[in-house]
């Protein structure tokens, strides 16, 4: 995992809005969820792929980006809560713990964070195995290939 310092100076702060950045392919949505950006204090941006979660600063002209990208390969950057509603109880919650989430089978192989929210609410974010794509989970229940490590 890359960031671990990024997520241990956060603990302790309050959320304040998240974006998702999507996929689409010419014209075709592929992946909702391309890239997470979460605001504590400063942007951060979180993405599971290919066994390694990622956890980097993002500057702060990333405020203003509504996409990347071109009409052959699009990248729209939206609020979390568009597509996922749920995500909105999170907002104004403080970080009190993380963890990294490793497959079962070999903990050097990294699939996400789990992240413990005061209220006893977590929030999950990782790359589901089986269908390679990064998804949510909106409590503590990490799923059966993973472990916390």
């Amino acid at each position: 995992m890359e960031g671990k310092e990024i997520l241990d100076s956060i603990i302790g702060k309050k959320l304040d809005k998240g974006r998702t950045q999507s996929f689409v392919l010419n014209g075709e949505l592929i992946e909702k969820i391309n890239l997470t950006y979460l605001k504590f204090d400063n942007w951060i941006s979180i993405v599971s792929s290919d066994e390694l979660t990622t956890v980097r600063k993002v500057n702060k002209d990333f405020e203003s980006r509504e996409s990347f990208g071109d009409k052959e390969f699009y990248y729209p950057i939206v609020p979390i809560n568009i597509y996922f509603p749920d995500f909105e109880k999170y907002v104004g919650k403080k970080l009190v713990s993380w963890k990294e989430l490793v497959w079962n089978k070999n903990n050097k192989l990294s699939f996400g964070i789990n992240l413990y929210f005061e209220d006893n609410m977590n929030l999950i974010i990782h790359d589901n195995t089986s269908e390679e794509r990064n998804q949510y989970v909106f409590k503590n229940s990490v799923p059966a290939d993973l472990i916390e490590k």
